[in-house]
């Protein structure tokens, strides 16, 4: 198996992968009017995020301080919160029978609050590269805990999500 580093990262592209590929898959969805399918790919955006953002505010986020400062780490955090609401959105307008076009145009501007931090996030690597390892083990151990407790986004933001303050601290 490779190094700790090669492990987080390629775990956390081939996550940002899946998620990009969801919410592609999620637009042609809605565009073509497929709730059912729409509502399945909420489900397992919500399902897979869960984890993915947790780790990212235990561990990722806190070791990128020294690269970027505590305020832009709060701006990701507010990112979160754009794709957070964006997804119960989304989840809100798909669990319905059918969408007006009003509503369609809706869900459709919500996703990209969800595909936009697919992309920046991803960026973030390029900075991560440089950590110790230790940090690399800090955020392997958070990913396999993030993942054993298996919270979707909606329980997380609900019932264990830290403030931004607590992140950076």
């Amino acid at each position: 198996m490779s190094s700790v580093e090669d492990r987080v990262i390629e775990t956390f592209q081939e996550e940002h992968r899946q998620t990009r590929d969801k919410c592609l898959e999620l637009s042609d969805a809605i565009e073509a009017g497929d709730l059912d399918r729409a509502e399945r790919l909420v489900a397992e955006i919500d399902r897979a995020a869960g984890p993915h953002f947790q780790y990212e505010e235990d561990a990722l986020y806190p070791a990128l301080i020294p690269f970027f400062g505590e305020e832009k780490v709060k701006e990701l955090v507010a990112e979160h919160d754009e794709a957070i609401e964006a997804a119960e959105t989304l989840a809100e307008l798909t669990s319905q029978d059918e969408l007006t076009e009003e509503e369609k145009q809706e869900a459709l501007r919500a996703l990209p609050n969800i595909m936009v931090h697919v992309s920046d996030c991803d960026g973030l690597t390029v900075y991560l590269e440089k950590a110790d390892r230790e940090v690399f083990e800090d955020i392997e151990q958070s990913m396999e805990e993030a993942n054993e407790q298996g919270l979707t986004l909606t329980e997380y933001d609900e019932t264990v999500r830290p403030s931004p303050e607590e992140i950076v601290a």
